[in-house]
């Protein structure tokens, strides 16, 4: 059985660090825990390299195409004001609104000035928060604007309220952020009414002990673990992989994978040193079975799955009516216009269904693999990732950019190549 090696989820790394360094004990966290450097991606590192300028008082933090880093640290930065600090990017995260975030800080008593285009980065954070005030917030764009609030609320005093309108999107993100909270012994109330959801903050930093890192649940990244379920479906010599340091049980979004993965044929188990994926027929076989068969898959809460499911589903030729995924425009590129692109590959495609109801088709009826490929990441990790799985089928396959798998999972290729693909 093969052995493949997972980053840690960024996604809870992520909001360990702004827990950590609100209570001012970030560095000697990081210290007895180096693996979270070690065996963290480019955006835990940026998000480590900018908290740490920010306690030295530096002027300035770049997060280069870092989109979470840079939303949590804005709401930190103004929630712990010291000085004016530029945060920048590269031209990927300055495309990336971040303007319902910067107007709910703005509505707390933050002056933050944009330096370029009126919504993006960079922008200059100018004076911070003084008190706590209830905000009303959409997250159409992200979730991650209310996992930034909610990690800065507990910085004040009282009853911290905060209501989240058009609410579609990856609540499974922001259910992380409160169950990060609570474990530390933060008081977090959620109810949805009607079109909105109401949370309520009760406790500060200063009232809980330092947390360890059995309360964070720091486990490996099932967002990463996404792409080793359509690349099994090409192995020839093995039915089964192993994807160490996985938990069924994680609070993670993206542990739905268990679910979803049957849909691409592969079952999910429990093993002591992670989970197992395994086949649960030939693949051949599921290529038989995919004629005349389209799916409803709603993946509103996991559109970081999006790309590989894509992917695994076209590999076997079946159509699916995918729900939610429109939010995929915003990413780190347009996730949606390089699926299509890439798609149009092998010969399938993605289009709009139904489009006020956020349907999408995916259709592929007339799948083929040709012998050679040219993928174009759009400097995409996941667009990278998602497509590498088609090396089984395309002998020649090529990709516009490689590197750019940094951003979430650092030794990806050397954990492909184990594939016994190269």
């Amino acid at each position: 059985m093969i052995h493949i090696e997972l980053p840690l989820s960024k996604s809870q790394i992520n909001r360990a660090l702004i827990i950590a360094a609100a209570q001012g004990n970030m560095t000697e966290w990081l210290d007895k825990n180096p693996d979270i450097t070690t065996r963290g991606c480019r955006d835990t590192r940026l998000l480590i390299k900018a908290l740490n300028q920010f306690a030295l008082g530096e002027c300035a933090v770049d997060f280069h195409d870092a989109g979470t880093p840079c939303r949590l640290f804005t709401a930190f930065a103004a929630s712990k004001f010291q000085q004016n600090i530029t945060v920048s990017g590269n031209p990927s995260l300055c495309s990336r609104r971040i303007s319902p975030l910067v107007d709910a800080l703005t509505q707390m008593g933050a002056q933050i000035q944009y330096n370029n285009v009126h919504g993006y980065p960079p922008f200059t954070v100018q004076y911070g928060i003084e008190e706590w005030r209830d905000i009303q917030i959409s997250v159409a764009f992200s979730s991650q604007f209310a996992s930034a609030l909610l990690l800065v609320a507990p910085l004040f005093s009282g009853t911290k309220k905060i209501t989240l309108t058009e609410i579609s999107h990856s609540q499974s993100y922001v259910d992380l952020t409160i169950h990060c909270l609570k474990n530390i012994g933060i008081d977090v109330n959620s109810s949805y009414i009607r079109e909105t959801r109401e949370i309520s903050v009760q406790g500060t930093y200063n009232s809980v002990p330092h947390p360890t890192r059995e309360q964070f649940e720091l486990g490996s990244d099932w967002s990463s673990a996404a792409f080793f379920y359509p690349l099994l479906l090409g192995l020839k010599n093995t039915h089964s992989l192993l994807l160490e340091g996985l938990n069924l049980e994680s609070r993670q979004g993206d542990v739905q994978l268990k679910t979803l993965g049957l849909l691409l044929g592969i079952e999910t188990s429990e093993h002591d040193e992670g989970v197992v994926l395994r086949r649960i027929n030939d693949t051949e076989e599921l290529l038989q079975d995919s004629e005349d068969e389209t799916m409803f898959v709603p993946m509103q809460d996991n559109p970081d799955l999006v790309p590989a499911m894509v992917v695994g589903w076209c590999i076997l030729g079946k159509s699916v009516i995918l729900q939610g995924i429109e939010n995929l425009k915003y990413k780190e590129c347009d996730r949606i216009a390089a699926l299509q692109g890439n798609l149009a590959g092998i010969n399938c495609s993605l289009e709009p269904w139904a489009e006020a109801e956020d349907l999408w088709m995916v259709n592929a009826s007339n799948r083929t693999f040709p012998t050679s490929l040219h993928i174009d990441t759009h400097d995409d990790h996941r667009i990278a990732m998602a497509f590498s799985a088609l090396k089984p089928w395309v002998k020649d396959l090529a990709f516009s950019n490689t590197e750019c798998v940094e951003k979430s999972f650092p030794n990806y290729w050397d954990q492909w190549k184990k594939c016994t693909f190269e």
